[in-house]
């Protein structure tokens, strides 16, 4: 019999299954009447839904909307604070403008930039007026491009009105709303910018004097030369140099020098003129550019600048007069490039040094020939010192009373291996502008004071030997202790050596040129004015020198047997050396009729051709054994 299966309970597996009906009943299954299993009563699945977390409602209920709103305001609270406090905290500035430029909302930094302690303190002075802090010409100059963001540095106001530079960095937008048109950031960059500025100014000007140095005052010229070609008009370059600087700067310090060139840059642009371009070349060197209608009127420029700079100078308890060399070019007429017309110009001016102190000269082709035979004159030297082509000849000076030999002079000459003899007017402002003359002075100084002693040795009477000596050599620091040395050293006692210097080296700086005159004084050496009556400066200097003996000028004596004017400077000369009781000799004697006139006046020390051209060493020697010298026309 099939037993059917009732409703609800489940079929037995493999006997696993507990009897629920009679638990006991599954000891003993084997039986015929073992009972029947049972299984789990039936139960209904359904799909299941997670419970909701206490804390946190459905998003879908009122509940979790509300939740969602107040959560997201507490994320935008706390994102505006983070934003709040970067905005008020940044260390750069931050602002925001309206369409006039004013200050609509800042940070402390930029209210720092400002110089106001906080934004509100801004906002306050904003009540009583709008505040344009920057400038609204650069403003609009930066902002009126098509960019979104700009990058710009301009100049600011402060509340102190104290300028100072910022970099910014600006947008602009278009918010009706609040009113704001510009917003950006600002950064002081003031130090930087001054470091900028210094930097510039240590690359382009000269530290000094303020002037733009050689580098900016090649880009001004060039600037001016493309304009006056466009123009078709002309422009004039003077460079000039202020004469015996290193003198100046070694005697009277360095302090006294740059005072010197500080006016001389003031005095210039002064006598330049509007539209000028004035420049320190370097030392004493400066340069000026002017626009100029013709080269006619270069002239009267050149003359205004050159009697603005003579013009006295007294700072630190000295005063003196410093002149200069200037030279011209033009352009186009010069040269069509900065080169060419600063070169053009330094000949010119090196052609005017020759001339002698405070004089100018307009460039010409000659000039540029004569400056190239200077330089074959000065490599030339340089090969003479080494190769002993410089000798010396010597001139009596004669007592015309007794025909006696009172002293010699030493003179200078250069036997050049091609060219022949060459006389000292034609090498010695070569040598002179080079700076030659030093070594060469100091050559015929021992030369000479050792060719005396040897005269003496030999037991011919003893006679001074006279030297003359440059301005550049005299005022060479420590020239009073190459003196000394050369006497030691040739043995020759001081009294023998006779210097002839130049009236106007000694007139036109007296202080600075006493001391080293006193030393000399103080030794026993003798002293000479060379061409007396040809300087510029007061005779009663003659008192504080002290000198020894005048030489009248060859120019006064050639002609005083003829020219009244010539024989009326030569009297007063001889008369005012008998006041001062100070000898007196003149040169360039040669003829009879002047030597009468001057033994009228009481001269009778005489030089020149009269009585002997310049001599060798052997000459000379016969001479002074004989003792005395007959006029050459009879010998």
């Amino acid at each position: 019999m099939r037993l059917r299966r009732p409703l609800g309970l489940s079929v037995p597996f493999e006997g696993k299954t507990a009897n629920r009906i009679n638990p006991d009943a599954a000891k003993d299954s084997s039986g015929p009447h073992a009972a029947i299993e049972t299984s789990k009563p039936f139960v209904e699945r359904r799909r299941s839904r997670r419970a909701e977390h206490p804390g946190q409602p459905n998003s879908n209920s009122l509940l979790g909307i509300s939740h969602g709103v107040e959560s997201g305001n507490r994320q935008l609270t706390g994102a505006e604070g983070r934003f709040r406090a970067f905005f008020e905290e940044a260390p750069i500035g931050i602002f925001q403008l309206d369409s006039d430029g004013s200050l609509v909302d800042g940070n402390d930094a930029m209210a720092q930039i400002l110089g106001y302690e906080s934004p509100a303190q801004i906002l306050a002075h904003n009540v009583s007026g709008k505040i344009n802090f920057f400038d609204p010409a650069q403003w609009n100059a930066h902002t009126s491009s098509a960019e979104n963001v700009r990058c710009f540095d301009l100049q600011l106001k402060t509340r102190d009105a104290r300028s100072k530079w910022v970099r910014c960095h600006v947008r602009e937008r278009d918010d009706r709303a609040s009113g704001v048109r510009y917003e950006g950031t600002a950064e002081d960059i003031t130090d930087r910018r001054l470091v900028e500025v210094r930097t510039e100014r240590l690359a382009y000007y000269d530290s000094l004097t303020g002037l733009p140095n050689r580098t900016l005052f090649q880009a001004r010229l060039e600037s001016k030369i493309q304009e006056a070609y466009a123009r078709k008009s002309r422009v004039a370059v003077l460079l000039l140099q202020i004469d015996r600087f290193k003198v100046i700067n070694d005697s009277l310090g360095e302090r006294f020098g740059d005072r010197l060139l500080q006016e001389v840059a003031k005095r210039l642009i002064s006598a330049a003129g509007r539209n000028s371009v004035v420049a320190r070349l370097g030392g004493p060197e400066f340069a000026v550019v002017i626009d100029i209608d013709n080269l006619e009127g270069v002239a009267p420029i050149a003359e205004r600048v050159m009697a603005r700079l003579a013009a006295e100078y007294s700072f630190f308890g000295h005063a003196l007069s410093v002149f200069c060399n200037l030279g011209v070019s033009a352009f186009p007429k010069d040269g069509t490039d900065c080169d060419a017309l600063i070169k053009a110009a330094d000949v010119a001016m090196c052609c005017a040094r020759e001339d002698g102190p405070n004089r100018f000269r307009i460039f010409t082709d000659e000039m540029n020939e004569r400056v190239q035979e200077s330089l074959r004159l000065e490599r030339g030297l340089r090969d003479a010192i080494a190769n002993r082509e410089l000798f010396l000849v010597y001139q009596p000076q004669v007592d015309a009373r007794s025909g006696r030999v009172t002293g010699l002079e030493a003179l200078l000459r250069w036997e050049h291996p091609e060219d022949g003899l060459i006389l000292p007017g034609k090498f010695i402002n070569v040598a002179e502008s080079s700076g030659l003359i030093v070594p060469i002075g100091e050559w015929v100084l021992r030369t000479a004071c050792a060719q005396a002693r040897k005269w003496q040795d030999a037991g011919l009477p003893p006679v001074p030997i006279a030297v003359n000596v440059s301005a550049i050599q005299f005022r060479q620091q420590g020239f009073a202790e190459l003196i000394r040395d050369i006497l030691r050293e040739t043995g020759l006692r001081p009294e023998y050596l006779e210097l002839e210097l130049t009236e106007s080296l000694l007139l036109s700086n007296a202080d600075v040129m006493f001391s080293t005159i006193q030393q000399l004084k103080d030794m026993g050496v003798m002293l000479a004015i060379d061409d007396f009556g040809t300087g510029y400066s007061s005779f009663g200097y003659l008192r504080q020198f002290k000198v020894n003996r005048l030489k009248i000028a060859r120019s006064f004596v050639q002609d005083v047997s003829i020219d009244p004017d010539d024989a009326a400077i030569t009297t007063a000369i001889i008369n005012m050396a008998k006041a001062l009781n100070l000898a007196v000799l003149a040169e360039g004697v040669e003829n009879a009729e002047q030597l009468s006139f001057l033994q009228a006046q009481q001269c009778h020390t005489i030089q020149g051709f009269y009585f002997s051209k310049p001599v060798t060493v052997e000459q000379i020697d016969r001479q002074l054994r004989r003792g005395f010298f007959q006029p050459s026309s009879i010998q």
